[in-house]
């Protein structure tokens, strides 16, 4: 984490990579303007999430809001999936890459797990978030295992299906209540191919 933190600093990117603050999210048709090195964006489509994200349950259907940005010189791509949901609030997965981007995932099953020890070995991050609505997140945590999923399809395609499971916490103590939650997440996109 500390790489993929250093390096997006030193990119000069907006990186989410954590939850527990306001966004000022990319807009996914505007150029980073980050040199030849640098995909400007990701194009997304077709986002789904459902699952449970802390103490806001039931998340399912289609995401609200996909964001996405790679830079091919330091190796690394972020996304967001996001389902803004009345009556529920907001659930965010966020998908990071180090040393790899998205468009350098081979096709088939990735498995990840977190441990804050082995950030050097792992090239895949993932972090659940949740707020009370879309301006503002206050569950932020670390997905302690899953796996990403990649697919290409016919029409040039690529699917990306996220699965995690992260530890639940009691809302009262702050402390690990030994048991997990899921949380699932697609989308589609258009890899760069140059």
């Amino acid at each position: 984490m500390k790489k993929l933190l250093l390096g997006a600093c030193t990119a000069g990117l907006f990186l989410s990579v954590g939850c527990l603050q306001e966004y000022n999210y990319v807009d996914p048709g505007q150029n980073l303007g980050l040199g030849s090195s640098s995909s400007s964006n990701i194009a997304m489509s077709d986002g789904y999430l459902a699952g449970d994200f802390g103490s806001r349950t039931g998340f399912e259907g289609e995401a609200t809001r996909l964001e996405g940005s790679t830079d091919r010189q330091y190796k690394m791509s972020v996304v967001n999936v996001v389902r803004e949901q009345r009556g529920t609030g907001a659930g965010m997965v966020i998908l990071s890459t180090s040393d790899i981007t998205l468009d350098e995932l081979t096709p088939g099953e990735h498995r990840f797990s977190y441990d804050e020890a082995s950030y050097s070995r792992t090239n895949i991050f993932v972090n659940v978030c949740s707020g009370a609505d879309d301006t503002m997140f206050d569950y932020d945590a670390p997905a302690e295992n899953g796996t990403v999923t990649i697919t290409d399809g016919a029409n040039g395609l690529r699917t990306v299906e996220v699965v995690t499971e992260t530890p639940t916490v009691d809302p009262v103590t702050g402390l690990q209540t030994g048991e997990m939650e899921e949380s699932s997440s697609n989308f589609s996109y258009q890899p760069n191919r140059g």
